[in-house]
C-alpha cells in the first residue's frame, strides 16, 4: 500500500511539473521579456562588450615603459690584460625612458579608444534593442492578418452557405457557390503564406534572442497605443547628445587631436639609462662599476617627425569632416523617423474612425441584400475584400509606426520613456 501511494505521488509530481512547464511555454512572451534576453545573450553585443573590455586594457600598457633589460657578460678575450689572469665578468640592467609627455599622450590615445569602444558597444545594444522591436512588431502584425484571414473565411463560408442554399432553391445561379470556393482557396493560399512569414519572423526573434530559431513563441502581448509625440527639435537636440555614434565620432576627434600632440613631441628626445657592475670571484667589486646616459637625437625630422606631424593634422581634420557628415545624417535620419511615426500615425487613426467601420457597415448591409435578393454576390464579394484589405492594411500600418518608432529611438541614444524621465528630472531640479 504504502508502495502504490509513493507511485502516485510520484506521477502527480511529474503531472504538476508537465502542467506548469507547458503553462510556461503557451505564456506570449512580452516585448519588455524579448528585449531583455536579447540584450543578455545576443552574440552581436557580447561582441561588441568584449572589444570594449579589450580596449580599456590597453590602456596601462600603453602608460607603462618598455621592460627593462639584464645582461649578463663573460668576456675571455681580454682575460690576458688583467692581473690575475681570469676572465673579465659583468652584470649590467638597461631601461629605455621615452620624454614623459609621450606615456601620457599613449595612454590618452589609448583611453579614448576604449571609450569608442564603449559607445560602439552601447549602439549595438541599441540597435538590437530597435530590431527586436521591429522584429515583434511585425510577428505581431502577422498574427494579426492570420486572424483577419480566419475570420474572412468564417465569412466566405457562411457566403458559400447561402449562395449553395439559394441556388438550390433556384433563387442563385451556380456560378455564385463556384465564386465562394474560389475565394475560400485564395484565402487558405494566403493563410499558407502568413504561416510561413510568421516562422521566418518567430526565427529571426530568436536568432536575437539567441535562442534555437525553431522555438515557438506565441502571439505577442498587445502593446500600448502610442502617445503623443514631442516636437521635432526636441528629438534634435536628444539625439546630439545621447546618440552612440555621434559620442563615438568625438571622442575619435579627441584621440585625433591626442595623436597630433603626440606626433609633436616625438620631436622630443627619448633616454637609455644603463648601469654596469664587474664581478670577481662571484663577488661584484664595489669600486668597479659603469654608468650610461643616452638621448636620441631627431636628426632626421625633416623626413620623418615632420611628415608625422602633417599625418595626424590630416587625420584630425578626417576625423572632424566625417563627424559633422555623420551628425548631419543622425539628423535626417530623426527627421525620416519623425515623419513616418506622423504619418503611419495619422493613417492607423482614419483606418479606425472612418474607413474600418464603414466597410463593415457596408458589408452588413449587403449580407442582408443579398439574403432578401436585393444584392448580387460579386457586390458582397466587393464588401467582404474590402473590409479584409482595410484590416490588413491597418495592421501593417501599425507595423509601420512601431517601426518608425524603434528607429527613432536608435537613432536618439534613448527610448521615448527614457526621454520623458530625463525631461521629468530636469524640471523637477529646476524647481
Amino acid at each position: 500500500m504504502d508502495k502504490k501511494i509513493k507511485i502516485a505521488l510520484v506521477c502527480l509530481i511529474f503531472l504538476f511539473c508537465s502542467l506548469k512547464v507547458t503553462a510556461e511555454e503557451s505564456r506570449p512572451l512580452s516585448l519588455e521579456g524579448a528585449i531583455g534576453e536579447a540584450l543578455l545573450y545576443n552574440p552581436e553585443i557580447s561582441v561588441a562588450k568584449r572589444a570594449y573590455e579589450a580596449a580599456n586594457a590597453r590602456i596601462w600598457q600603453a602608460a607603462s615603459l618598455k621592460d627593462p633589460m639584464f645582461e649578463m657578460e663573460y668576456n675571455k678575450m681580454v682575460a690576458n690584460r688583467m692581473l690575475t689572469g681570469q676572465p673579465m665578468k659583468s652584470f649590467a640592467i638597461s631601461q629605455e625612458i621615452p620624454f614623459p609627455t609621450k606615456l601620457y599622450l599613449r595612454a590618452k590615445i589609448a583611453a579614448k579608444l576604449a571609450k569608442m569602444a564603449y559607445e560602439n558597444y552601447k549602439f549595438k545594444e541599441r540597435q538590437i534593442f530597435a530590431e527586436v522591436k521591429s522584429v515583434y512588431a511585425d510577428l505581431a502584425m502577422i498574427y494579426k492578418s492570420i486572424d483577419v484571414m480566419l475570420e474572412q473565411k468564417n465569412l466566405l463560408e457562411q457566403f458559400s452557405a447561402s449562395a449553395t442554399t439559394r441556388y438550390a432553391a433556384n433563387e442563385a445561379t451556380q456560378g455564385d457557390a463556384l465564386r465562394a470556393q474560389v475565394e475560400l482557396a485564395k484565402a487558405d493560399t494566403e493563410l499558407i503564406m502568413l504561416e510561413q512569414k510568421r516562422l521566418t519572423a518567430q526565427a529571426r526573434l530568436n536568432v536575437l534572442m539567441n535562442k534555437d530559431p525553431k522555438n515557438e513563441i506565441g502571439a505577442p502581448s498587445p502593446e500600448e497605443p502610442v502617445s503623443r509625440l514631442p516636437a521635432l527639435e526636441r528629438f534634435y537636440t536628444t539625439a546630439e547628445r545621447n546618440n552612440q555614434e555621434l559620442k563615438a565620432y568625438r571622442y575619435g576627434i579627441e584621440k585625433g587631436a591626442a595623436a597630433y600632440d603626440l606626433a609633436i613631441n616625438e620631436m622630443m628626445p627619448d633616454f637609455v639609462i644603463r648601469y654596469q657592475q664587474m664581478v670577481q670571484d662571484d663577488r661584484a667589486v664595489g669600486n668597479m662599476w659603469a654608468g650610461m646616459l643616452g638621448v636620441t637625437v631627431p636628426l632626421w625630422f625633416l623626413e620623418k617627425q615632420s611628415f608625422g606631424i602633417k599625418e595626424m593634422k590630416a587625420e584630425l581634420e578626417m576625423l572632424k569632416a566625417e563627424y559633422r557628415a555623420k551628425e548631419n545624417m543622425v539628423l535626417f535620419d530623426i527627421r525620416d523617423s519623425y515623419a513616418r511615426v506622423e504619418a503611419n500615425k495619422k493613417v492607423v487613426e482614419l483606418y479606425e474612425t472612418s474607413f474600418i467601420p464603414q466597410a463593415d457597415e457596408t458589408l452588413k448591409a449587403s449580407l442582408k441584400g443579398y439574403a432578401s435578393g436585393k444584392t448580387d454576390f460579386l457586390t458582397l464579394l466587393d464588401g467582404q475584400r474590402s473590409l479584409e484589405d482595410f484590416k490588413l492594411e491597418h495592421y501593417k500600418a501599425i507595423l509601420g509606426l512601431r517601426v518608425a518608432l524603434a528607429d527613432l529611438e536608435r537613432y536618439m541614444g534613448i527610448t521615448m520613456d527614457e526621454m520623458e524621465e530625463k525631461d521629468t528630472n530636469d524640471n523637477k531640479e529646476k524647481n
